[in-house]
């Protein structure tokens, strides 16, 4: 748990700097994958808002910098935003060494699968410069512990800082008081302002399903966060982001907390933003989606994965209820469904990926976006034990959402599965083209 230099006492005298690392993604996508995000752009901005995105700008802002600076609490904590730069160590370490002058500072990583590498290498350099480096995020169990200073598991509460390095413990994993101790900090957010289409807060932490191909299951518990610390959110992004009009609530499932969905409600600005949340079939009912549309939701996104229900049985995720019901009801209140597609899952088969392109199709008049994704075995999630053994590539750089998946499945082989992916993908950019010149002609969305 603790790295070669974990014995830090005096932590007032390092400068906290929050990093956002690069991705490799970015220098290399698919382009077929590629292609249907340009249209998923296109039909966004006609369906939901009108965004405009440049090759330097983002769909958001990273929210957890403003989480995380909250939870260190100190009012020197700086932010080096390296999301731009090249996927390149000495590059990064260069502007990471330049941003703390003279002094010593202690740099904050918390990196994906794609970008943990760089962050151990980046951080391995920043130690031999005698800095100090803390990890933390999903990935924590696959790092190597001499590589920072010390690793935190969990959710950071406030003046966590103090009981990784003082005491000479990292970070329990996992559970935290529903109360983390402070309001999130959107200041180093504002050079953002004009380079993202939306804001995200959340109403709730944490989920209650136990779906294990999720990095939300190992919780199994739920966070509410307060209708004024809500208040506080709500004016935070209106003083950072003046021009954006659309907020995503970030809650894993909206509807869980009946308490979070009045607190969304009454803190609000009326009026002022549409909003996109993302939910489970169990949670939807005619309450919910009458709350949605007071709240003024315009898009859904509807966690649907497969429809093969052998699949989704294995992994603990269960419907019970009628997509095709429930989307009809979505669609028929004036709210847009975006629905969730997991590709590369290690009990798929081409039977179940055949029910899946057959639901997509069957299911097009009522959905007006999908949101894509290969599966990748993120040690948070409970299935990352069962799949473990199979993986046989363990370059994390590769553990990507728009690649080949980095393990065996169980029924078939790396490229079959690759292949459906692709398969739905370019099904479901025909469909967005088709609604885009659909528009074009008719002038409706």
């Amino acid at each position: 748990m603790n790295g070669p230099v974990a014995k830090v006492r005096l932590m007032t005298v390092l400068l906290p700097i929050i990093v956002q690392l690069p991705f490799p993604s970015q220098g290399d996508p698919d382009s077929r994958i590629e292609k249907y995000y340009a249209s998923y752009s296109k039909y966004y901005s006609q369906v939901i808002s009108p965004i405009a995105l440049s090759a330097d700008d983002l769909w958001e802002a990273p929210l957890w910098v403003a989480h995380l600076d909250a939870a260190i609490g100190k009012d020197e904590t700086q932010f080096e935003d390296l999301s731009l730069a090249r996927f390149d160590v000495s590059e990064c370490v260069d502007r990471l060494a330049t941003a703390t002058g003279s002094g010593r500072a202690l740099f904050l990583f918390s990196p994906l699968a794609q970008n943990l590498s760089l962050a151990t290498e980046v951080s391995r350099a920043l130690l031999r410069l005698g800095h100090s480096c803390l990890l933390g995020g999903n990935m924590t169990s696959l790092a190597d512990p001499t590589a920072f200073s010390a690793i935190y598991h969990g959710l950071a509460s406030r003046g966590f800082l103090e009981q990784v390095f003082p005491k000479n413990g990292a970070g329990q994993l996992g559970k935290q008081e529903a109360n983390f101790g402070y309001r999130p900090n959107y200041r180093h957010l504002a050079r953002f302002a004009n380079r993202v289409t939306l804001a995200r807060l959340n109403a709730s932490h944490g989920c209650l399903y136990g779906c294990t191909f999720c990095g939300d299951a190992w919780s199994r518990q739920l966070h509410v966060v307060s209708r004024r610390d809500l208040i506080s959110e709500f004016e935070q992004i209106g003083e950072f982001f003046p021009s954006v009009k659309t907020i995503y609530i970030g809650d894993k499932t909206f509807g869980q907390s009946p308490e979070a969905v009045r607190n969304i409600l009454s803190a609000r600005p009326p009026g002022r933003y549409k909003f996109v949340v993302q939910t489970h079939i169990l949670t939807l009912s005619e309450e919910l989606l009458e709350l949605m549309e007071e709240i003024g939701v315009s898009l859904v996104e509807l966690g649907f994965e497969s429809a093969d229900s052998r699949v989704l049985r294995t992994m603990k995720k269960s419907g019970g209820q009628s997509y095709e019901y429930w989307l009809g009801r979505i669609h028929s209140r004036g709210m847009a469904v975006a629905l969730n597609l997991l590709g590369g899952l290690p009990e798929a088969t081409v039977e179940g990926h055949m029910q899946t392109m057959k639901f997509i199709k069957s299911t097009a008049d009522d959905v007006s976006l999908y949101n894509l994704y290969n599966f990748v075995p993120y040690p948070m999630a409970p299935i990352f034990a069962k799949v473990k053994d199979r993986i046989f590539d363990w370059d994390f750089s590769t553990w990507r959402e728009d690649r080949p998946v980095v393990f065996h499945p169980y029924h078939q082989s790396v490229a079959e599965a690759w292949d459906q992916f692709i398969e739905m993908v370019t099904l479901c950019d025909e469909l967005i083209c088709q609604r885009l010149t659909l528009q074009k002609k008719t002038g409706v969305a």
